[in-house]
């Protein structure tokens, strides 16, 4: 894919685990190669007796296709593969890996109730850096949005100056009396 500037080595492949992950950097892929709609909203063949200008637009929607396809193959490993190889359109390529591997309505809930009280019991260890325990939480927090989740900053804020351990006291005080925790973002914080 030189002509649309990426390195096939850089390309995310998908094995069957971190769908997730694996989902928002395709999306972004195929943002970037202008091809996303096509593997969303699909296209249909006009008929027999459509005018030239609807033929004509189901070839470029085709040929958008065959680029989305090729792209997607070289970006889903062996076993995976096999689930999809004999699939004509990009877009039942998606919905195939979606309903397999994505989050489905019942399993985004399960997934987000486990979420949720992982959130809730979260709070920093004695050997923790403050960085770390960040980090921890942000990747519960990204995975809770992923699920449709709509968690904001100023939660993410209050959850963290509130399970600091006591020896950030004095730096709770001062960023609550310094600052508005309603309009702080994770990033001031």
């Amino acid at each position: 894919m030189a002509s649309g500037g990426l390195i096939p080595g850089s390309l995310p492949i998908f094995d069957g685990k971190g769908y997730d992950d694996w989902c928002v950097k395709m999306e972004a892929i195929l943002g970037f190669q202008e091809i996303d709609e096509i593997v969303k909203v699909g296209f249909k063949e006009p008929p027999k007796n459509a005018d030239e200008g609807a033929k004509t637009t189901y070839k470029e929607m085709k040929k958008l296709d065959c680029k989305a396809r090729v792209l997607a193959h070289q970006c889903i490993g062996a076993p995976i593969f096999q689930k999809i190889s004999k699939v004509v359109t990009t877009k039942e390529v998606w919905e195939i890996l979606q309903n397999g591997y994505g989050n489905s309505g019942k399993m985004k809930k399960v997934k987000l109730q486990s979420l949720r009280r992982q959130y809730e019991l979260l709070s920093i260890t004695e050997k923790e850096t403050v960085a770390e325990y960040f980090d921890r939480l942000q990747v519960i927090t990204n995975t809770m949005r992923v699920c449709d989740e709509n968690i904001e900053d100023c939660r993410i804020v209050e959850k963290v100056l509130r399970t600091l351990t006591p020896q950030f006291d004095h730096v709770v005080v001062a960023i609550e009396e310094s600052r508005d925790l309603d309009v702080m973002t994770i990033e001031e914080l």
